[in-house]
């Protein structure tokens, strides 16, 4: 069986009742902090129990704004339940017709209140069944079904792999089976292989006591003990054996574990491994009870703590394999804000936490198609999916705006970073479909995050192709037929002009999604044409000419463009540096954005008046 939603209320962060779904094998949520990923896991294991028999203590902070006159009500709906768990839970069952056919599922409500009028006050929790929560009571036996393993975040793996009283490593050793097979009883010439580990702890009592520095201390304790301790007649005998072994069976197996450390030696070092190889260990050993156990859940938060990035995607690829296992059935949810676990993840295994809201991708929840999903399965790297962690989102079709773009705001008080806006390069195509990521196909339910995609309008004045492209086409007569580049001329009328607009926009436009489209032609066009001449100048020069050369260069440039007499021909001459693969637009776009931080650090209205409408406007969109 697998869960298939819970339902929060008045717990945490979440007020009022929220559902959450899930799929079979690999869950993945994702979000900025504090936007109820956390709760939503804790309220599983709440209601479901843990493998370690762990207690979870109900406090004031648990309750919605800390309201003690609200109940907290978690709901849980479990499916596909197999022959054996529908027969652990038969009287708990409800049934639900699915394509004509009674389909046994179960309902677990689970309510929490505050006792006010005890001193102190106290909260007081109910478990029932059945679809309205008016079902028996689960029995105790069946709870076992529902136990999850569970993997705290930032957990202490070094100290839970020690040994120690009630370690546990020795929890976990002591779910294998048949652990203790062997013979119990040591005979001379045996192969030490066949004893079980109460005869090794036996065994090994009896070599200390015949041990013979162990027997002359033995018994010099014995003698000082009887002749200057003990009254006349006393008798005590002394014996040296391994702690806690001298116990009934059981009682001598559990001491022997708990003496167990899990030690590793990494690439072949010695000495106290680091955090993330003991994370790595903790987890094996946990994965080790799970399976022991044969637990149908497992619950991991921040998997990739103190895990290096080619660890993080080896751990999250075994996840998934697990998960994907044909031989259990295994429900893993996970919690994590790594952009390089996110990028691994199959686009449909995850779901974004926003505000206390749970947004799964699955197909049937967004906007993306079949193809948009192999795309994106494709292309998306941790460096976009930084998005899934965003309080906002701008995205761009080039390295142009991606390194400048941050610089801009920064100088406009709008610091993107402060802001938690992240920049995706979509890298030229693509762009509704990662778009699409955040639009929802129930339009009643959106994903509050914004996001501005800023894209050229790729439609260059007529100056242009002579300029940029070829100088024979200063007559439009001697424009190729077949030419795929589109002109001001091409467009003759208002109503072609928005009409090509509105094409534009309506790729990716809708709910949350914004599309700002450049006011002229492309962003490096534009800023040219808004105002930033010299300092665009000043970037190409810096870029393409050595240090004693560049003001003379830069002089002939100007005196280039005060040869033309449109604003229109001097920004297509300086784009024509970028059309004619003179210089690099990430290369000049890193020199403008030094250029600009300089010059208008202190003067940010005198950068306003230059700057492109569409880019102000793509800013003040996620900023606000």
């Amino acid at each position: 069986m697998y869960l298939h939603y819970i339902e929060l209320q008045n717990f945490r962060s979440f007020g009022e009742m929220s559902r959450v779904y899930f799929r079979k094998g690999l869950n993945v949520l994702v979000g900025e902090n504090d936007s109820g990923k956390s709760a939503i896991i804790d309220a599983i294991r709440i209601v479901m129990g843990t493998t370690d028999q762990s207690w979870y203590h109900i406090d004031l902070s648990d309750f919605h704004n800390e309201d003690r006159q609200c109940e907290i009500k978690i709901n849980l709906k479990f499916v596909d339940l197999t022959l054996e768990e529908q027969a652990a839970f038969l009287e708990c069952l409800s049934y639900e017709n699915v394509d004509n056919k009674n389909v046994p599922c179960l309902y677990l409500h689970w309510v929490c209140r505050y006792l006010l009028n005890f001193v102190p006050p106290r909260a007081m929790t109910n478990l029932t069944t059945g679809v309205m929560g008016d079902g028996p009571v689960l029995p105790a036996a069946a709870k076992e079904f529902l136990r999850v393993t569970y993997l705290r975040p930032l957990r202490d793996a070094y100290s839970n792999m020690q040994a120690g009283r009630n370690s546990r490593l020795s929890q976990i050793v002591q779910s294998i089976p048949e652990l203790n097979a062997g013979e119990s009883v040591y005979v001379e010439g045996m192969d030490l292989k066949q004893l079980s580990l109460t005869g090794i702890a036996d065994l090994s009592n009896k070599l200390l006591a015949e041990h013979p520095k162990l027997q002359k201390a033995n018994q010099d304790i014995s003698d000082i003990v009887t002749s200057k301790m003990l009254l006349k007649g006393d008798h005590v005998d002394t014996q040296f054996a391994v702690a806690g072994t001298n116990a009934a069976e059981n009682k001598k197996l559990i001491a022997l574990l708990e003496k167990l450390d899990l030690s590793a030696k990494a690439n072949n070092g010695s000495g106290k491994v680091g955090l993330g190889t003991s994370n790595v260990l903790s987890m094996a050993c946990e994965l080790l009870l799970n399976r022991q156990a044969g637990s149908s859940f497992l619950l991991i938060e921040e998997p990739e703590a103190h895990v290096h990035a080619q660890r993080q995607l080896r751990l999250m690829q075994s996840l998934q394999a697990e998960a994907n296992s044909k031989e259990r059935s295994q429900q893993i949810i996970v919690t994590t804000h790594s952009p390089i676990l996110a990028s691994v993840i199959n686009l449909e295994n995850i779901t974004i936490v926003k505000d206390a809201k749970a947004y799964s991708l699955q197909s049937k929840d967004t906007l993306l198609n079949a193809s948009d999903y192999r795309f994106l399965e494709r292309f998306l790297d941790a460096t976009k999916a930084n998005m899934f962690f965003a309080k906002a989102v701008i995205m761009v079709e080039g390295p142009s705006e991606e390194l400048l773009l941050p610089t801009i705001a920064r100088i406009l008080d709008k610091d993107l970073t402060e802001c938690g806006v992240s920049i995706v390069n979509v890298r030229g195509t693509g762009l509704q479909r990662y778009a699409k990521i955040f639009q929802r196909a129930n339009s009643d339910e959106q994903l509050m995050i914004k996001v501005a995609c800023i894209t050229d309008r790729d439609v260059m004045p007529d100056c242009a192709p002579a300029i940029c492209i070829n100088a024979e086409y200063s007559d439009p007569v001697a424009w190729p037929a077949n030419r795929k580049w589109k002109t001001e001329s091409d467009y003759p009328q208002l109503k072609d002009k928005e009409k090509h607009l509105f094409e534009i926009c309506n790729r990716a436009d809708g709910q949350y999604v914004k599309t700002f489209v450049a006011d002229h032609w492309t962003f490096e066009y534009d800023l040219a044409y808004a105002g930033l001449w010299d300092e665009i100048i000043e970037a190409i020069v810096r870029v393409n000419y050595i240090e004693s050369t560049r003001k003379s260069k830069m002089s002939a440039i100007a005196a280039k463009l005060s040869e033309f007499s449109s604003l229109e021909q001097k920004a297509s001459y300086l784009y024509s540096y970028f059309s004619k693969d003179i210089v690099s637009k990430a290369e000049v776009a890193q020199q403008l954005a030094d250029i600009l931080e300089r010059k208008y650090a202190e003067a940010k209205d005198d950068l306003l008046a230059k700057l492109p409408a569409y880019i102000l406007g793509a800013i003040n969109y996620v900023t606000q």
